[in-house]
């Protein structure tokens, strides 16, 4: 072999290693981006899943105060947020078949109880989802040592494509309920009003609670019960697709007062 034919064997060598070197790196990188696209994904996916009805406490209720909300009534495990799980592909119903009733032709769910009345509903604690309605009990308790007020609210996180409109949310305050739905925009029309107790307070906030003089030992019992509403006027095609997030948020607001 030649002296130049020496020289051409070690570039082409050279060059070979070179691209060896390129190509796992081109792999090295590929991988990494694979991997951070994964959780990225499935970030967003949680995040999309997450929130569709969260219970929030505020920290320094906890901490400062002793009040604790809990899923189950035995409070064994006492916490300051609570979530329910997301509901995907929710379609409209109406408030009657919340009860599926087997002789209910139109809309019967093999797989999910039967309810003698709305108030089995609240019979059920933590997370008790049905196939088109959201549903979730919990308690509120004060395991601190002095009497305290505290003050809540129910309110839309987000909405998109106008779901809001036509949702309805039952809401057992210790076994007595209320149903909220946003003001009609046109109560005249057939149905504007149906199923419907109360309006939300606002375009963000559907009722709040107050509780003055909450005393040690003392609990609240909530259940939160969301779906669309069939029969109202502003359920159409238009919203379908669209999504509504509502959390539950807590805060004391300050030791009672001393009574005279």
């Amino acid at each position: 072999m030649t002296g130049s034919e020496a020289r051409e064997v070690r570039i082409t060598a050279r060059r070979v290693e070179r691209r060896r070197r390129i190509m796992r790196l081109i792999i090295l990188i590929i991988i990494i981006l694979l991997l951070l696209m994964s959780i990225v994904f499935a970030g967003a996916s949680f995040l999309n899943r997450a929130g569709r009805f969260t219970i929030n406490l505020d920290p320094e209720a906890f901490s400062k105060y002793g009040i604790a909300i809990s899923q189950t009534e035995d409070f064994e495990d006492p916490t300051i947020i609570l979530q329910g799980t997301a509901l995907e592909n929710m379609w409209n119903i109406t408030q009657e078949w919340l009860l599926n009733k087997p002789d209910n032709k139109l809309y019967y769910v093999e797989e999910d109880p039967t309810l003698e009345s709305y108030y089995d509903l609240d019979k059920v604690a933590g997370d008790h989802n049905g196939k088109d309605y959201i549903a979730y009990t919990f308690w509120i308790k004060n395991t601190g040592e002095k009497e305290i007020d505290y003050y809540g609210t129910l309110d839309i996180e987000s909405a998109t494509k106008g779901a809001d409109d036509a949702i309805r949310v039952m809401v057992f305050r210790n076994g007595v309920y209320t149903v909220y739905g946003k003001a009609p925009r046109n109560p005249d029309v057939p149905y504007a009003n149906f199923a419907i107790d109360e309006f939300f307070l606002s375009r963000d906030v559907v009722t709040d609670f107050t509780h003055k003089n909450f005393k040690p030992g003392e609990k609240d019992r909530y259940t939160v019960v969301i779906w669309i509403e069939g029969w109202d006027p502003e359920c159409v095609n238009d919203i379908m697709g669209g999504e509504v997030k509502l959390s539950m948020n807590f805060k004391v607001q300050g030791e009672a007062k001393a009574r005279d």
